[in-house]
C-alpha cells in the first residue's frame, strides 16, 4: 500500500498523472438527479475509528456553485437537543475532496455517547449519534459486515444493526461497494451503469450506495472500523493488477490511485491523508483490534495450489512490514481477547472436488502459507492464545478453531483440543450472491455438509452457504460469541429475521461450542 502511494505521488510529480486529475468531475448526472432536492447535506453524517478520547465525525456538503469553498461548522454534544455542548469547530471543504468534511473531535470522556451535528450553507444536517472506546470494558459487542451488493437486494442487514442500541461499533471488513456495471436482471441498477474506473464513477457509486437510508441511518447511529477488500477497487486485486482490470481498462496505478481517493473522501478514518486502513484500536485489558490490508501490498495469487512458488517467503498478503506490525502488536498486547480484521479467509480450507479447481482458494491465505505460518510462529512460540480471526470476502457465513494445520493430527487435533490458537468467525453478506443463488439451494446443502464433514476439515465447526445478514460478535472476560443474524429475505425491505446461530470460545479453553 505505502508504496503505491509513493509510486503514484511520483507521477504526479513527474507529470504523468496531472496535478489536476483529483480536482475534476464530482459525481455522474443520475447522481445530482438523485440529491437535487436533498439540501446541503445529501448523504448524512457518519463516524467512526473511536478511540478512548476521541472519535471521527463525518459528512459531505454539496453547495450549488462547486467552485466555491465552504465553511462548515461541527457541534458535537453529551444530549439530543445539542445544548450541552463537548466540542465545537469549524472546518473548511472544497471541490477538490468533493466537498469531503472529516473531522477528529477530541477531549472526550471514554466511553461516552455522543451526539454531532454539521451546518453550512444555511442548512443543518441530521443528528448523530456515536461513541467513544471504553478504557475498562466489563463487555464489548460489534456489529460485523461485508459484502454489500446493492443490485442483488436490499441491504436489510444494515437496517437490522440500525436497530442495535447497545453495539460499541460496526466493524466493515470490506467489500462496501461492488466496482460492476449493472448485469442481467437486478433488483437496483447501479449508478454508472457501467463497471466504474475513473475518478467520477468511484465517487458516484459510493454516492449511491451511500443515498440507502438503511446504510445511511446505520452510519448515523453506530461509529464504524472499516477495511476494504476487493471490489472497492476491482475483483480479485493484489500489488499488480486485478481479475477484473483489463489492458483496455487504463493504467493499473491510476485506478487504484483514484478507488482509494474515493474510498478516504466516503470513509469516517482518522488521517484520510495518510491513505492507510492499517491501525489498532484499544479497548482496555478486554480487547486489541488489529485492522489488516490484505489486498494492494499482497504477491500476486498463484493459479493453482501445486504451483512451485506456494511456499516461498517472498509472497506475503500483507507485505513485510504489516506482517512485522502485526506480529509485534499480538506479542504486546496485554488483553484478554486479540481480534484481527481480515479481507480473506484466514482459515485452511479444503473445499474438496465439490469444488472442482477451486478445492483450495488461492485468493485467501490459502495462497500464501508462507505469510500465515510466520503469524502462527508468533503466536506458538510466544504462547498467545484467545485471538478471535473475523473475515469477510466470501459472503458465507463460517466459524472455525483457528489452528495452524488441521490435517495434522501431530499438530491439531479436535477432540483433544490440541493446536487451537482461537477461533476464526466469517460475516456472511448483507446481499452479494451466495452459493444458492449462484447454483441453487440442493447444492448449496450439500456444499456445506460436504465441506464441513469432520475428515475434511475438522476444525471447520459451522457453514451456512445460503443466508444474509450480519455478525454480532460479543466478548466478555469468559468467552467470545459469534451470532449470525439472518435476514428472511433481500427481495423487500424487512426487518425480519430467520432463527439466528451461536457459537462460541471460552477464555483459556481451545473448543468452540455451540450456543452463548
Amino acid at each position: 500500500m505505502w508504496r503505491s502511494v509513493a509510486f503514484f505521488v511520483g507521477l504526479c510529480v513527474q507529470g504523468v498523472f496531472p496535478a489536476s486529475l483529483f480536482g475534476q468531475a464530482m459525481f455522474h448526472s443520475g447522481i445530482m438527479e438523485l440529491v437535487d432536492d436533498r439540501g446541503a447535506f445529501p448523504f448524512g453524517v457518519a463516524s467512526g475509528d473511536p478511540r478512548q478520547e476521541q472519535v471521527v465525525i463525518w459528512t459531505k456538503v454539496l453547495p450549488k456553485n462547486v467552485a466555491e469553498r465552504v465553511e462548515v461548522r461541527w457541534e458535537m454534544a453529551r444530549d439530543t437537543q445539542m445544548t450541552d455542548l463537548a466540542a465545537s469547530g469549524t472546518f473548511w471543504t472544497d471541490s477538490s475532496s468533493a466537498f469531503t468534511v472529516h473531522v477528529t473531535a477530541t477531549g472526550l470522556n471514554e466511553g461516552s455517547t455522543y451526539f454531532y451535528r454539521f451546518s453550512a450553507l444555511g442548512s443543518t444536517s441530521p443528528i448523530g449519534r456515536t461513541r467513544t472506546a471504553h478504557r475498562n470494558p466489563e463487555n464489548l459487542r460489534f456489529a460485523v459486515a461485508s459484502c454489500a451488493n446493492l443490485p442483488a437486494g436490499f441491504f436489510n442487514g444494515y437496517a437490522l444493526i440500525a436497530q442495535q442500541r447497545d453495539i460499541d461499533a460496526v466493524v466493515h471488513l470490506g467489500d462496501y461497494i461492488y466496482e460492476y456495471g449493472s448485469r442481467g436482471e437486478v433488483l437496483r441498477s447501479h449508478i454508472p451503469p457501467n463497471e466504474i474506473i475513473g475518478l467520477s464513477d468511484y465517487r458516484s457509486r459510493y454516492a449511491q450506495y451511500r443515498l440507502d437510508t438503511d446504510l445511511m441511518e446505520a452510519h448515523r447511529l453506530h461509529p464504524f472500523i472499516v477495511i476494504w477488500d476487493d471490489h472497492e477497487n476491482a475483483n480479485n486485486s493484489h500489488r499488480n493488477g486485478a481479475d477484473n482490470h483489463q489492458p483496455n481498462e487504463g493504467d493499473w496505478e491510476l485506478r487504484k490511485a483514484v478507488s482509494k481517493k474515493a474510498y478516504f473522501e466516503w470513509m469516517p478514518v482518522e488521517n484520510p491523508e495518510s491513505q492507510s486502513i492499517v491501525r489498532s484500536f484499544n479497548y482496555g485489558g478486554l480487547a486489541d483490534i488489529f485492522m489488516l490490508e490484505g489486498r494492494l501490498e499482497r504477491s500476486d495469487p498463484l493459479p493453482n495450489f501445486q504451483h512451485p512458488s506456494l511456499n516461498d517467503t517472498s509472497r506475503t498478503m500483507l507485505g513485510h512490514a504489516q506482517t512485522d506490525w502485526l506480529t509485534e502488536g499480538l506479542k504486546a498486547s496485554k488483553a484478554k481477547w486479540r481480534i484481527i480484521g481480515n479481507n480473506v479467509m484466514f482459515a485452511a480450507m479444503d473445499f474438496g472436488k465439490f469444488a472442482k479447481d477451486r478445492q483450495r482458494n488461492m485468493d485467501g491465505w490459502d495462497g500464501y502459507p508462507a505469510n500465515r505460518n510466520r503469524i502462527f510462529d508468533t503466536l506458538e512460540v510466544h504462547g498467545i492464545k484467545d485471538n478471535i480471526v473475523i473475515t469477510g470476502d466470501i459472503h458465507t457465513a463460517w466459524g472455525m478453531e483457528l489452528t495452524r494445520d488441521p490435517y495434522d493430527r501431530d499438530v491439531y487435533h479436535r477432540r483433544k483440543h490440541k493446536g487451537v490458537f482461537g477461533a476464526e468467525f466469517v460475516a456472511h453478506s448483507i446481499s452479494s450472491k451466495n452459493l444458492d443463488e449462484m447454483r441453487g439451494k440442493l447444492v448449496a446443502r450439500i456444499g456445506a455438509t460436504y465441506t464441513r464433514s469432520a475428515k475434511r476439515n475438522p476444525h471447520l465447526r459451522f457453514v451456512n452457504l445460503m443466508d444474509h445478514g450480519y455478525m454480532l460478535l460479543e466478548l466478555s472476560s469468559e468467552k467470545a460469541t459469534s451470532t449470525w443474524v439472518f435476514s428472511k429475505t433481500l427481495k423487500k425491505p424487512t426487518l425480519r429475521t430467520k432463527r439466528p446461530v451461536r457459537w462460541h470460545i471460552m477464555h483459556g479453553g481451545d473448543r468452540l461450542k455451540r450456543g452463548k
